[in-house]
């Protein structure tokens, strides 16, 4: 987990940096991955290295991402010759092409943009192990309600929790439950199309009317959705956080095929 290069102790406690004290922890949750030899592993907000090191020890190629001075510094120290350390904010680096994987035990505070940035990024990881809050996970997996983000998130990628911390594996040890999310991309043909399914979620989302077809009926007309809504089972009066992955997914099916230039252009 990052350090800011100002760190001090007040700056610890606004970026919720709780580092993994054990290393057999570790190596119990990389199993959760299922990575191939030789995988390309992102170790995001590397900290002192307890990830990198044992990823290393396993032969896996490592690029090890930290902020802070100090703790790069450290990094360099150990890994320079075994693994590639950058020096940067995990929330601006360019993602590599080609397959690649990510575990990453970030500040809690920046949680959600590293998970957004997961999906946005051109490149996009096969897989991810990703430490976070018990209430942040459960927002960006929909399990307390669907949004855009869970929408995304779940129509590229399943979703699940594979592992709850003890504050005790932690130093300092957190207040809050902390648990270990792991994605894994899904076969989808949304991936194709990743950019445009992106922005007719978001405009879907964004236009904040009593039901969804009211948000999108300059895209549809009342008879097509209708035949959405049998098709898809879903109620025409529905809202958007009621309908389910596969029926959003039915959905823009149906517009990416059907919905013409025109009206395709007001979505973005």
């Amino acid at each position: 987990m990052q350090r800011d290069n100002n760190y001090n102790s007040k700056t610890r406690q606004t970026y919720a940096q709780n580092f993994v004290k054990n290393p057999s922890l570790i190596r119990y949750i990389i199993d959760f991955i299922r990575l191939p030899e030789n995988s390309l592993i992102l170790d995001l907000g590397a900290g002192e290295g307890i990830i990198t090191r044992e990823l290393l020890k396993r032969n896996y190629r490592v690029e090890a991402i930290e902020l802070d001075s100090e703790l790069y510094q450290q990094l360099q120290k150990e890994f320079q010759d075994k693994a590639k350390i950058i020096q940067k904010d995990i929330r601006q680096i360019q993602y590599p092409e080609g397959e690649f994987y990510i575990i990453s035990n970030p500040p809690f505070n920046i949680f959600s943009e590293l998970i957004k940035n997961i999906y946005l990024s051109p490149n996009n990881p096969e897989a991810a192990l990703i430490f976070g809050q018990k209430e942040a996970i459960e927002r960006v997996i929909g399990k307390t309600e669907p949004s855009i983000i869970s929408i995304i998130l779940n129509s590229l990628y399943n979703c699940e929790v594979v592992y709850t911390f003890e504050p005790a594996d932690f130093s300092p040890a957190p207040s809050v439950v902390v648990e270990l999310l792991r994605l894994e991309k899904l076969p989808s043909s949304i991936w194709k199309h990743k950019d445009d399914y992106i922005k007719f979620i978001s405009y879907a989302f964004s236009q904040q009317k009593s039901s969804l077809y009211k948000n999108l009926e300059k895209i549809f007309t009342y008879e097509q959705w209708k035949r959405l809504a049998k098709t898809h089972q879903f109620n025409p009066k529905a809202t958007p956080s009621e309908l389910s992955i596969s029926q959003w997914k039915g959905i823009y099916h149906y517009y990416l095929a059907s919905v013409d230039a025109q009206k395709k252009r007001l979505v973005g």
